[in-house]
């Protein structure tokens, strides 16, 4: 008998829903606030590999891959190219200097657009950076390198496609 009692007011009892309720309509709009201002920046960038298959050199035009060696004090541009001779890289070698705001990206993007404008089937540089090298300043030269900006601050603003491909890498030293 005091089992049946206990049974039937249990089956009698409802389950109050409504603070539960009122929790959810309070924390779906707090969620949603939250998320709208969550962005996720990435920055393109691809990773060296080693093929050990076959090349086609002779079919290819000639292309240079450029190298920007980052130094705390300067930026060295070098170009490699299986096509082309020694002396011809060698004319494309360059300093860039650092200021005291930073390298001077404008050398470097013009040193960029000439190398370009010599070897229009060029489309990769290899960007390496020292370990004093501020993130910021590997992020600037990186966006350099990828386009030209023509007339900045103006309504006019064009962009120019320098090099699409680039590899962020580190150098090897010998010990």
């Amino acid at each position: 008998m005091l089992f049946s009692r206990y049974r039937h007011a249990r089956e009698e009892a409802e389950v109050n829903l409504i603070p539960v309720m009122n929790l959810f309509v309070t924390l779906i709009p707090f969620l949603l606030m939250c998320a709208a201002f969550y962005h996720v920046g990435v920055i393109p960038t691809s990773l060296p590999t080693q093929s050990n298959g076959a090349s086609s050199i002779e079919d290819a035009q000639d292309a240079v891959t450029v190298n920007l060696h980052l130094d705390h004090d300067r930026i060295q541009i070098s170009a490699v190219s299986a096509t082309l001779d020694e002396e011809i890289l060698a004319g494309l070698t360059m300093t860039v200097p650092r200021t005291d705001e930073g390298y001077d990206l404008t050398l470097l993007g013009n040193a960029l657009f000439h190398i370009k404008n010599l070897y229009p089937a060029s489309d990769t540089v290899i960007v390496l950076p020292e370990g004093k090298v501020e993130y910021q300043q590997v992020v600037r030269v990186l966006d350099t390198a990828r386009e030209q900006t023509l007339d900045p601050g103006t309504p006019e603003e064009q962009r120019r496609p320098l090099f699409p491909v680039v590899v962020l890498s580190r150098m090897l030293r010998a010990e």
